[in-house]
C-alpha cells in the first residue's frame, strides 16, 4: 500500500517526504528482525532484506515509464521480455541500495577507520 501510485510521485519526493516515508518502514523492518527501537532505518532495512521504499518507488517509476514508452511505439512486450525487464530492475534496485549504504553516514559512525566494529 505504501508504494501505491509510485510511478506518479516517486520523482517528486522531497527530503522531508523521504523522512516521513522512512518512519513506517523502519518500524516494520524493526519488528521483522526483532531489533531494538534505536536501530537505524538503514540497519533495520538491511537486516530485514527490504530496500528503502524511496528506492523501490524509483525503480517502479522507471519500469512504468519504459512500459508507457513501448506502448506509445506500438510494441507489446512478450513474457520473456517482461521477465528480463523485471530482473534488470531488481538488479538496478540492489545497485542503488548498495551505493546508498556505501555512501551513508551510518557506516562512517559505526565502523571506525581502522576497520574494527564498535
Amino acid at each position: 500500500m505504501a508504494l501505491y501510485g509510485a510511478p506518479i510521485w516517486a520523482e517528486r519526493l522531497t527530503t522531508r517526504a523521504k523522512a516521513l516515508f522512512r518512519r513506517p518502514q523502519r518500524l516494520v523492518a524493526q519488528r521483522m528482525v526483532r531489533a531494538y527501537r534505536t536501530t537505524s532505518h538503514a540497519a533495520a532495512c538491511l537486516l530485514a532484506g527490504t530496500p528503502p521504499w524511496e528506492l523501490d518507488a524509483g525503480v517502479l517509476a522507471e519500469r512504468y515509464r519504459l512500459k508507457v514508452e513501448a506502448r506509445e511505439r506500438g510494441e507489446v512486450p512478450d513474457a520473456e521480455e517482461a521477465e528480463r525487464s523485471l530482473r534488470a530492475a531488481a538488479e538496478r534496485l540492489l545497485e542503488r541500495w548498495r551505493d546508498a549504504l556505501e555512501n551513508s553516514t551510518y557506516r562512517i559512525r559505526t565502523i571506525p577507520s581502522d576497520g574494527r566494529v564498535a
